[in-house]
């Protein structure tokens, strides 16, 4: 099961107590997945999308509840779609649900006024609400990307006003017939699931953080000494190379005294970095001095060449 699956099934087991807030997730999802339909008679009803029965069951039960227990909902499975759909045709029934989670119709889209996310916990559930309907999060071990898809452009902007309004960041972007909102950092993508109610995936999104953090960390300090390593080597297969020359053509005796004792003990330790070759001379030399005289032999090789 993917991580997004996981983050859902928990926000699904989520309920507040508060009426208020029930309505607000009500309408967040209906907002996110909702849309108004007409039959071959010309009858109007509202769908809404579930993508499995733990999702259809919640809705109904938040229906069943927004509605005083009056009402029915049970959800239906549509064999052309995959996935389960909750309809609703009575007349009396949609106008008291759309008073009651302040609904109107946007072509055959559904939107939601801004009386039902005025406290702060409110918008909290609409976020969890929209989530469950129109969500998806990748796994951190992979990218950050939480994203929900809206079906109006106003509905998105709906989404990053209230967003904004929890003091985080996203972002929006049109794909084909879609309006996504988008978060890429991961510091917020844990806000936003500790703010709708997801704690054990928000611990979980932490851990693997931690731990893609280390790895990442680990892999720089390797590669860094790995380059360093590899200067190093490289510095010195160049200077072994202008002494072996030198040798050769002229003799290490041809050498000042203090340039002929470090070609010597470089010869002699050709891993060696300046610093350690420093010390071997005597007396100690620094890692600027030994690069100095080492300068100076290649010099005089590349006179020879």
């Amino acid at each position: 099961m993917s991580f997004s699956a996981d983050v859902k099934n928990e926000l699904i087991l989520r309920s507040d107590s508060a009426m208020h807030c029930r309505i607000a997730e009500l309408a967040g999802a209906l907002s996110v997945n909702g849309r108004f339909v007409e039959d071959e008679n010309g009858t109007r009803f509202l769908s809404v999308r579930a993508d499995n029965p733990a999702l259809a069951e919640k809705l109904s039960r938040l229906l069943y509840n927004v509605m005083e227990r009056r009402f029915n909902f049970e959800p239906s499975y549509i064999e052309s779609k995959h996935g389960f759909r909750i309809i609703i045709k009575d007349e009396a029934v949609l106008k008291e649900l759309s008073e009651k989670l302040k609904l109107y119709k946007a072509d055959v889209y559904v939107e939601s006024g801004e009386l039902v996310t005025e406290r702060t916990c409110c918008k909290k559930a609409y976020l969890r609400g929209a989530f469950l309907t129109g969500g998806s999060v990748s796994s951190p071990e992979k990218a950050y990307q939480l994203e929900i898809a809206a079906t109006t452009d106003k509905n998105a902007e709906r989404l990053s006003d209230i967003i904004a309004a929890l003091h985080l960041d996203s972002k929006r972007i049109r794909r084909k017939n879609r309006f996504i909102v988008y978060i890429k950092d991961g510091d917020t993508i844990s806000d936003f699931l500790g703010m709708t109610g997801g704690m054990n995936s928000l611990m979980e999104f932490e851990n693997i953080r931690v731990l893609k953090e280390m790895r990442n960390s680990i892999n720089r300090t390797v590669n860094c000494d790995t380059a360093n390593i590899n200067k190093v080597v490289n510095a010195a297969s160049k200077q072994i190379d202008d002494i072996k020359l030198i040798e050769e053509r002229r003799g290490l005796e041809s050498l000042p005294e203090q340039l002929r004792t470090v070609a010597e003990i470089r010869l002699q330790n050709p891993h060696l970095s300046l610093a350690e070759l420093g010390e071997r001379l005597s007396p100690p030399l620094g890692k600027s001095g030994v690069n100095h005289r080492l300068a100076k032999i290649s010099k005089i090789a590349d006179s020879m060449r």
